[in-house]
């Protein structure tokens, strides 16, 4: 019946009333809790049904605000009402603390160097050839759910006026693909895309970053990201809009680059300064953001932040 349902394309309304069900657990779960932390919410007309729930149990709340912005025009503001119910904010950038009121506590997003350990080593030649990509070609990619607002449309843009490029994009489509498949068609990108459709196993995932030279994070709209920290733990550098906390966790000309505008055309222009720069350089950067990555960003560092969080919130 589930999966007839996610067929139908009825998934989220599924999602959403599996969670209602399991609401007298997290009430009952919150009761034997002194704090109880929310990790953000899917939906945030739900999240609020279950905050005011753990509420009314007396549970002390921290909430992570993993964004500070709505992608739907529909949906409650998250950054107005559950900071204003929780005891403690954590988000991830100085930039998302200027949009939180109350108390707010700046934890960056961890490093994910572990994960990329955890895939199976590959080389660039090697992952290229099990993806069909040529093994000349300088390639960049764009991975995470394909999203308008993640910006495939300025990526395929960018690559059309610059020849020596050639596009990688996987992920689960959720709307870029089809906005984008006008562009996808046309004859200046005729053999120049490979799209991999879909969830991808952590061993497709080593593969796709190996047979990249470059990781771009044209976003419309961000707070942070977990596919540039998934690119600093697979040593590839970054090509990246300066919107939102991305700014804060690029370090223009060490780790990648920082387009100068959030637009196709400034992208371009990154994307020839990299060609020109080489594939050396290239892995000087993706080498650099790896080393910056786990030194800036630990988990144990975090897990400290996140510990003193609780404990000012149970003080309060």
């Amino acid at each position: 019946m589930a999966a007839f349902l996610r067929r139908l394309r009825l998934g989220p309304i599924l999602n959403g009333l599996r969670f209602l069900a399991s609401m007298p657990t997290l009430v009952r779960l919150a009761r034997r809790s002194p704090i109880v932390h929310l990790q953000g919410w899917e939906a945030s007309s739900v999240g609020l049904i279950a905050t005011t729930l753990i509420l009314a149990t007396g549970a002390r709340i921290v909430y992570t605000a993993h964004n500070t912005f709505e992608r739907a025009p529909w949906a409650l503001d998250s950054t107005r009402i559950f900071p204003a119910l929780a005891h403690q904010t954590i988000v991830h950038t100085a930039a998302d603390s200027k949009r939180i009121r109350g108390a707010v506590n700046v934890i960056p997003h961890g490093h994910y160097g572990s994960l990329a350990d955890a895939a199976d080593p590959v080389a660039p030649d090697a992952a290229r050839r099990a993806l069909g990509v040529p093994g000349d070609a300088v390639v960049v990619l764009l991975f995470g759910v394909l999203r308008p607002d993640k910006g495939l449309s300025d990526l395929l843009t960018a690559v059309a006026q610059t020849p020596p490029w050639r596009a990688l994009i996987a992920g689960k489509e959720e709307g870029a693909l089809h906005a984008a498949q006008d562009l996808l068609a046309s004859d200046v990108l005729k053999g120049r895309v490979t799209v991999r459709e879909g969830f991808q196993e952590l061993d497709v995932v080593a593969q796709l970053f190996a047979a990249a030279d470059l990781v771009a994070l044209p976003y419309r709209q961000a707070s942070q990201s977990g596919v540039l920290q998934l690119s600093y733990g697979f040593a590839r550098p970054v090509a990246a809009y300066p919107v939102g906390g991305l700014a804060e966790a690029v370090i223009d000309g060490k780790t990648g680059w920082l387009c100068s505008t959030a637009t196709p055309s400034a992208l371009a222009t990154v994307l020839r300064e990299a060609a020109v720069a080489g594939r050396e350089e290239l892995r000087r950067r993706g080498e650099e953001g790896q080393r910056w990555a786990r030194a800036s960003f630990g988990w144990d560092e975090i897990a400290e932040a996140t510990e003193a969080v609780y404990r000012t919130a149970l003080e309060r």
